[in-house]
């Protein structure tokens, strides 16, 4: 994951109101996203002869600094503004076994190449807005007996091309991590029924969602996860019930990932690289429900997904960057591909010392966590818990630059112990 971008001290004071109140609105996040999409859906009901369903399981962040799966919990800072487009392909993402149509297996979509526009704006300290517009460039599916139109669609192939759901999404940081260690955000997403209803990218109505981002970071390394709860506000079941039909309903989006950076390995000397491997996917939360209970199609509604990718920064000031990764299905549920691969290219504009420690990020070898100004190895930008190198951490050590031994004395704690062979 990308290190937080934090703001200037001239910024959070300007942001300060925004940010003390934050944490209360984003805790009501999930009604408020709620409230959202009820007031935008159009009570349509679904058309039993498209699939109106949105297959794609895997929709970029709009945050500069997020990786394939895995995104900071730190927003970019206020007035940052950013672009990005990614480039997916996915090998046969929406097959379904055993289908009950004349044959064993139907692959309505084989090949799907797919593009998203993204942008970003911070807002304040603690908020950033953005917004999804995702395309189908090019797909084919399988055509001729039985094809498409055996499962209820009014067509016997996917068009070619096509829009999908515009996505607008909202960050709030409620617990920041900005020098490393816990943080803890809220991430909702409202979806418009812009898409195509009959090219598996389309809902045909408002969708929303709600997602609680939990991360721990290291001097190297950041750890992972997040929950959350997506509501469809018009069920679908996609094939035709009469052939045994799948009812697309609320779900649980989940996922954990690594973000580790390949510098401390000795592999990027100038610390451009972030290597992630993560795992997503989702649960049916009703009217199916998950694991089999109360519906035996849970399983075509359970996605799961293992992807790795690598976000390298560009430029002397490393305000372009360029990311690429590959995930694979680890089941078949309806949306998981055999393979997915993305590559992306996006421009982030930024403060170019991100943890003011005076130390310029393109040599500062820590440029989230600030350098400690101990007056040991102050340059490198990271900071020294332990400069001599005795196990006792400098905050504890009466003698920081000389290595020493315990004492229960805080004045003698971590000081060479006197000598005793002369009395």
């Amino acid at each position: 994951m990308w290190g937080a971008l934090p703001p200037t001290k001239k910024s959070r004071q300007l942001g300060s109101g925004l940010a003390y109140s934050l944490p209360f609105a984003m805790i009501r996040l999930p009604s408020i996203v709620a409230c959202v999409a009820a007031l935008l859906a159009t009570p349509t009901m679904a058309h039993a002869d498209q699939p109106s369903i949105d297959a794609r399981t895997w929709r970029p962040s709009t945050d500069p600094s997020a990786s394939m799966v895995v995104e900071p919990v730190m927003t970019p800072g206020p007035g940052v503004l950013s672009f990005a487009g990614f480039a997916n392909y996915a090998y046969r993402p929406v097959t379904l076994s055993n289908s009950g149509v004349g044959m064993n297996s139907l692959r309505p979509v084989n090949h799907a190449l797919g593009f998203d526009a993204v942008a970003n704006l911070g807002i304040g300290t603690r908020l950033a807005v953005g917004a999804d517009i995702p395309l189908v460039a090019y797909q084919t599916g399988q055509t001729g007996s039985p094809g498409l139109a055996a499962t209820g669609s009014s067509s016997d192939k996917v068009p070619k091309s096509a829009m999908g759901d515009i996505g607008l999404t909202i960050k709030g940081t409620l617990l920041p991590n900005d020098a490393g260690g816990f943080g803890l955000a809220g991430i909702g997403l409202v979806t418009l029924p812009t898409g195509d209803r009959s090219s598996f990218a389309g809902e045909g109505s408002v969708n929303a969602s709600a997602r609680a981002l939990a991360e721990y970071t290291l001097l190297f390394a950041s750890v992972q996860a997040s929950l959350g709860y997506h509501l469809r506000t018009n069920h679908h079941t996609w094939p035709a019930p009469e052939i045994g039909g799948y009812r697309f309903g609320n779900e649980v989006p989940w996922s954990l990932g690594i973000m580790v950076r390949p510098g401390v390995l000795g592999i990027d000397s100038d610390n451009r690289q972030r290597w992630e491997i993560a795992a997503h996917g989702a649960l049916p939360a009703g009217p199916v429900g998950p694991f089999g209970s109360g519906d035996p199609g849970s399983s075509a509604l359970s996605p799961v997904l293992l992807g790795a990718s690598n976000r390298i920064e560009l430029g002397h000031y490393r305000d372009a960057f360029v990311l690429v990764g590959a995930e694979v299905g680890l089941n078949q549920a309806i949306g998981t591909p055999v393979v997915r691969g993305i590559v992306s290219i996006g421009w982030a504009p930024r403060d170019h010392d991100r943890d003011h420690d005076g130390i310029p990020d393109d040599v500062d070898q820590c440029p989230d966590i600030p350098e400690d100004k101990d007056g040991f190895e102050d340059d490198d930008g990271c900071p020294d818990i332990d400069n001599d190198n005795d196990g006792i951490l400098d905050k504890d050590d009466a003698c920081p630059n000389v290595a020493g031994v315990p004492s229960t004395d805080p004045k003698k704690n971590g000081c060479p112990a006197p000598d005793t062979s002369n009395p």
